[in-house]
Order: structure tokens, then sequence, then C-alpha cells
């Protein structure tokens, strides 16, 4: 890459940081995705248990919605991380902003959007639904926790760049 010039290095870096940048959108996504099963699953086998109505019908019933929600909600946050999260990054990077609450404020509108679409807003009537947009909110404080040190670094390395990178 020595032929490189200056500008060309830019881009090329800035494309391997947005590449980072979605695999720790995706890996975030990923955890959130899990871990959203498991409990989907405990408080589906919860209900059946409060109910009375626990079998093995039930708890297979509970596995699979608890896998569908999981493979869904998967689904969303990688289709949400490539159509808005990398955009929402290449956008904060060049403002140099490096906060968690822009991916946040994203990851819960983008919630609302696919909860409204499926007609699973939460009401008064369903209050419950609010644990939708928890997954979501989840992956990206889990985003932001694993960007913090890349934040950090990047901001370290704005503040000691040298003013002349090249003399011919």
């Amino acid at each position: 890459m020595t032929g490189l010039a200056p500008k060309s290095q830019d881009r090329v870096i800035a494309e391997i940081r947005a590449n980072i940048v979605f695999e720790t959108m995706v890996g975030s996504v990923l955890t959130a995705a899990a871990a959203s099963g498991v409990l989907y699953f405990l408080i589906g086998i919860g209900a059946r248990a409060a109910s009375g109505q626990v079998s093995l019908g039930g708890a297979g019933a509970a596995l699979f919605d608890a896998i569908s929600f999981t493979f869904l909600f998967f689904l969303a946050g990688f289709a949400a991380s490539l159509a808005i999260g990398i955009p929402l990054y290449r956008t904060l990077e060049k403002a140099k902003i490096r906060k968690l609450w822009p991916y946040v404020a994203a990851a819960f509108s983008v919630s609302l959007v696919i909860l409204a679409i499926a007609g699973l807003l939460p009401s008064y009537e369903a209050p419950a639904r609010l644990l939708f947009l928890a997954p979501g909110v989840g992956a990206a404080l889990l985003f932001g926790r694993k960007m913090q040190r890349f934040w950090r670094a990047a901001a370290q390395a704005d503040q000691t760049a040298p003013s002349v990178i090249r003399l011919h």
C-alpha cells in the first residue's frame, strides 16, 4: 500500500473502520437476540406456569416462540445495522461525534417502527409490549460499551495527529 496517495489511504482506513463497526454492531445484535430469546422463553414458561398450563407441548410452543422471536430480531437488527447503523456511524465519524445516544435513539426508533408495522405498539391495553423495545436498545448499549475503547483511541489519534504527513 506504499503506492497509495494519502487521500486513498484515508478512504481505505475509513472502510476498515466501518467494517469493524459493522462487525461490532452485528455481534451486539446477535448477543442481544440470544439474551432476549432466552428471556422470551422464560417469560413464556412463566406465563404458562402462572396459569397452570405447564406441559411438554406448552414448553415446546414457548421454545418455538422464543426461537422465532430471536430469529426475527436478529434479521431486523442485521438489516438495521446495515441500512441505518453504518450510515449513522459514517455521518457521526465525519463530525467526530463519538457518543452512544445517537445509536440508542436510532435503535429505539427502529424498534418502534418495526413494532408499528407488526401492529404491536405498546399501549395502555398492552403495556407489556414495552419489553419488545428492550432488545434493540440493549443491542445499542452493548455496541456502545464495545466501542468505547475505539472511540477513545480515535479521539487520542485526533489529538496527536501530525500536521504534516508527507513532504514529497
